[in-house]
């Protein structure tokens, strides 16, 4: 189980790096899917969403961490992917 919570852990730093490099980029599909949202709840909810996804996880995993670490797993490889995506698509 500690391992899992160090694997979830690490992997939340990544997805953190990967989620402010997306709201720092200047890439028009990135401002317009994170506008509307950023109007009306303010400019750091996803960061706040992006924190309760890691602190679940790291919760789920005190029970089930085999679960937790292939669920947590899948969204930091679909966050890569479109992280990857997004930074080498031109406009």
């Amino acid at each position: 189980m500690v391992i899992a919570l160090i694997a979830i852990f690490c992997a939340g730093i990544a997805n953190f790096a990967m989620h402010r490099a997306f709201m720092e980029s200047d890439d028009p599909l990135i401002q317009q899917m994170v506008k509307p949202l950023a109007d009306k709840a303010g400019p750091h909810i996803t960061y706040v969403f992006e924190f309760l996804l890691l602190v679940g996880a790291m919760a789920i995993a005190t029970r089930s961490w085999f679960a937790a670490l292939m669920l947590y797993g899948l969204y930091t490889m679909f966050n890569t992917m479109a992280f990857s995506w997004i930074m080498q698509r031109r406009d």
